[in-house]
């Protein structure tokens, strides 16, 4: 059985359901042995939240913890890597995994993962696997722009340069990415993020009881809440459509104590993977409020693929990769633009609900892993 390790940002059991995930289990139905590796983690991860420190403490385990067929394993280590004073630098990257306990390398021979057919990286932290893990093929999956996250340091944005050079494949989600990797590599491949149409696409959907008894129209958020997302625009589109409902889904990290006074605004936290359709179903539009930055710039939002998959009509803002997806939605570029849009939307829900899907169809993550199938099988 081929083998391969995925080194990622989130465990695999997280909240949210993102292209590592998909690509993991397409992995796994082509009967490849997957480890995924979620973030190193110790004490200082357990005084940002205990919760997640309790996550990663359980996986990490010898031998590897299995979630249905995928392993998956935390390192803990005596040192974190990162955007902190005196922790971030190269020599304190290689430091987090060399001082792992159990040491990582270790606990990868004894699970018999010291020699794989692809290391595959989305989280730059691993790069000190490429010098202790035998492997035929480097892959890296580009999938933010590294440089304008506040979580990033310089020598991150090294490492990653490092790992662009060394890898045999580099996959990249954006065109706006595309041009600004390429003063590092030409040869960069074009992999938008997708849908998994199997949790989307329905024979029956259950209305949320959070919309029961609501005849009044529903617009949709689902996603994370930090701060790449406008709240402003937000509050313009309650105070410009009362008669509409506002419904927010996802963790937030910003802080939204100011919707507190808007009837019409309904913060409804985190919500399970597969519980998303219903709320997408009975929903009359959907939105993607992202500020215009050089960090939304680079996003190929998942949602749009999953909003659509539905049939829903998706109102977004202008950030440069909705300009270079020939999607159905709708643009707005200012404000005011985005609100007329909504009733726009809302107005041709049912004209253009099998566009919407179609176009879904024509962007699922079964597509994407096709071409990683044929650029992994080349040479």
């Amino acid at each position: 059985m081929k083998k391969i390790i995925m080194c990622e940002h989130l465990g695999f059991d997280s909240e949210f359901k993102l292209g590592g995930h998909h690509y993991a289990e397409s992995f796994s139905k082509e009967h490849y042995d997957v480890l995924w590796l979620c973030p190193v983690y110790n004490e200082l991860i357990y005084l940002k939240d205990k919760d997640l420190y309790k996550k990663r403490k359980g996986i990490n385990k010898k031998p590897f913890k299995k979630i249905d067929s995928i392993s998956t394993y935390a390192p803990y280590s005596l040192i974190l890597y990162g955007n902190y004073k005196f922790l971030n630098t190269k020599l304190i990257n290689k430091l987090s995994i060399d001082l792992t306990l159990p040491n990582l390398y270790k606990t990868l021979s004894e699970n018999k993962f010291q020699e794989v057919d692809i290391l595959w990286i989305t989280n730059i932290k691993y790069y000190p696997l490429i010098q202790n893990v035998k492997y035929k093929k480097l892959i890296y999956r580009c999938s933010d722009n590294q440089e304008e996250f506040n979580t990033t340091c310089k020598s991150m944005v090294e490492i990653e340069n490092e790992i662009i050079k060394k890898s045999d494949i580099v996959f990249v989600t954006s065109r706006n990415l595309i041009e600004k990797k390429r003063k590092v590599r030409e040869d960069l491949v074009y992999l938008p993020n997708g849908v998994e149409l199997n949790n989307f696409i329905r024979d029956k959907y259950v209305m949320p009881k959070e919309f029961k008894n609501n005849p009044r129209k529903k617009c949709i958020y689902i996603g994370a809440i930090d701060y790449w997302f406008d709240l402003k625009l937000v509050k313009k589109c309650a105070d410009n459509l009362k008669n509409i409902d506002f419904y927010l889904i996802g963790p937030w990290k910003i802080d939204l104590s100011s919707l507190k006074k808007y009837d019409n605004i309904h913060l409804l936290g985190k919500k399970d993977y597969k519980e998303i359709p219903n709320y997408l179903y009975y929903s009359d539009v959907s939105i993607i409020p992202f500020e215009v930055s050089a960090l939304t710039d680079s996003i190929t939002p998942i949602k749009l693929y999953e909003y659509m998959s539905v049939g829903l009509n998706v109102v977004s803002t202008n950030f440069k990769e909705m300009e270079h997806i020939n999607s159905p939605a709708y643009i707005g570029k200012n404000y005011n633009e985005f609100c007329d849009y909504i009733l726009l939307a809302i107005q041709n829900k049912e004209k253009n609900k099998e566009k919407n899907i179609e176009f879904a169809k024509s962007n699922t993550w079964e597509k994407r892993f096709e071409k990683i199938k044929k650029y992994i099988e080349k040479d």
